[in-house]
This record gives C-alpha cells, sequence and structure tokens, in this order.
C-alpha cells in the first residue's frame, strides 16, 4: 500500500536529516559521502561504479553528497583516457555546498533537489542512483522514472546495490527501504531486465558490491 502525500514527504525529510547528520560528522571525504573507512576498502568498492563507463560523457551522481565519488569517477576514467563531466543531485544544501567546493569548475552543474520527481535540466550518458533511496514500494516508480527522465537514448543507469550477497541485508539502511540482496533478481521482480553488472569486492570484509546496469 502506498504512502499517502505527508507520508512520503516525512519518509524523504528523516532520509536528508540522518544521513547530513551522520556524513557532516567525519571529515575524511569517503566517510563524507557515506562509506567507512579506510579509503582502500572505498576505491575497492566504489571503482566498479568507474567501470561501468565506456565512453566520455555525462555522469550524474544520485545523493552526490560531496561530491568524492564524482572526483574519483573522474580520476579513474582518466587513467583509462575517458572524460567525463560531473554533475550531482543531493537533498541536502549542505552536502552541495561541500561538492561545489571539491569540484569547482563545475559547481552549476551541482543540485539541490529529491531526484524521485525532480527533472533535470538535461540529459545524461550515465546516471548513478541506489534502490534504497526511496521506499520500497516506490522502487519500480523510481526507475522508470530515471529511464524516462534523466538519460539520452542509449544512456545507462547504474543502480548500485552495497548489500550484494549479505546475509542480512536491512541492516544499516533506513526503514521502509527493501533489503536487497541481489541487485539483478530485485530488478526482474520490478520488471526490468538486465544481464550487464560490474562487481566490485572487499576481501578483508568478505563484502560484495554489484552495480546492475539498465540501457534507456
Amino acid at each position: 500500500m502506498d504512502m499517502t502525500s505527508e507520508e512520503l514527504k516525512s519518509w524523504f525529510e528523516n532520509v536528508h536529516i540522518t544521513l547530513e547528520t551522520a556524513y557532516l560528522s567525519h571529515t575524511e571525504p569517503w566517510r563524507q559521502s557515506g562509506m567507512s573507512g579506510p579509503q582502500d576498502r572505498w576505491t575497492t568498492l566504489r571503482k566498479p561504479v568507474a567501470d561501468c563507463i565506456e565512453h566520455d560523457g555525462s555522469f550524474l551522481d544520485i545523493g552526490c553528497a560531496n561530491g568524492y565519488l564524482l572526483e574519483c569517477c573522474r580520476r579513474w576514467t582518466e587513467e583509462r583516457s575517458i572524460h567525463v563531466t560531473p554533475y550531482g543531485v543531493d537533498m541536502s544544501q549542505a552536502l552541495v555546498e561541500l561538492a561545489q567546493s571539491r569540484l569547482p569548475q563545475y559547481r552549476e552543474n551541482f543540485f539541490v533537489a529529491n531526484a524521485f520527481g525532480w527533472v533535470p535540466p538535461l540529459r545524461f550518458d550515465y546516471v548513478r542512483t541506489e534502490l534504497v533511496y526511496v521506499p520500497a514500494e516506490y522502487e519500480r516508480a523510481y526507475v522508470t522514472f530515471l529511464l524516462e527522465n534523466a538519460l539520452k537514448k542509449g544512456g545507462r543507469l547504474l543502480v548500485a546495490n552495497y548489500t550484494e550477497d549479505l546475509p542480512n541485508p536491512e541492516v544499516g539502511i533506513l526503514p521502509g527501504s527493501h533489503p536487497t540482496r541481489r541487485i539483478l533478481e530485485r530488478l526482474t521482480e520490478l520488471g526490468f531486465d538486465t544481464n550487464e553488472y560490474m562487481d566490485g569486492y572487499d576481501a578483508i570484509r568478505d563484502r560484495k558490491v554489484r552495480i546492475a546496469i539498465l540501457a534507456a
């Protein structure tokens, strides 16, 4: 059963406050972007996002926080002679300002908005998101919205799952989000078919990340 408009608004406000408070309590850039340290674990578990990018183009990071993932993806793709123009959107004004400070030459490319319902001023070659950014019952509508409104024709939606294959994926996610253990299976349940993905692995924590790729 869908939430009322007030319930949905309250859910997003809770996400905003919870994440902004948690991220701004740290000084390390990867922690301000939602990843507990150390930095080598950040690289292992976030570089697969950059590995999904196959050619020059525009890249929107939804829930961009302090912009650190965008900064790293630019560096990681440049190592393969690929240039991406970074864009970011986040509900937190404070975090967006950090992202603008991190990438001052692209400060006009950052937006304060809820990506669910926000129609961007342009369409992108690549868009990264997570299903946990919306309540469980809105996941299908959210993915459909992004495919129809945020991507260029032939663009790629990168759906990251940072709880891939964990025995208890509900640990650490916000109440109301769906605890996705396998992202490809979950997308199939929602009516989206893809066999494309990119994996990352942290041997220390025996933790896997999977980025599912949906073509627009």
